[in-house]
């Protein structure tokens, strides 16, 4: 048996795609600004529940926080920077 196990490549591919939407959510809230989901379905161009799933795992993750909220919606933007 050879040491690391082989991803599918359906899976390899879905991988991808998930991390290049996500590097893509990441560069909209660097370009703009901290942002709602709507503000971040029009800069990325992708539909709201997607954008939501992402944020969730990207939050649980720490690469985005809720940093308020604006017209009764969640304000997402880049966790603060830790250490002084």
């Amino acid at each position: 048996m050879s040491g690391k196990p082989r991803i599918a490549p359906e899976k390899a591919k879905k991988i991808q795609e998930r991390n290049i939407e996500r590097n893509t959510i990441l560069r909209g809230i660097r370009s703009q600004g901290p942002s709602t989901i709507e503000e971040l379905s029009k800069v990325t161009g992708m539909e709201k529940s997607k954008l939501v799933g992402h944020l969730l795992a990207m939050r649980q993750f720490g690469k985005v926080s809720v940093v308020g909220q604006r017209d009764d919606q969640l304000v997402y933007g880049m966790p603060a920077e830790s250490g002084s």
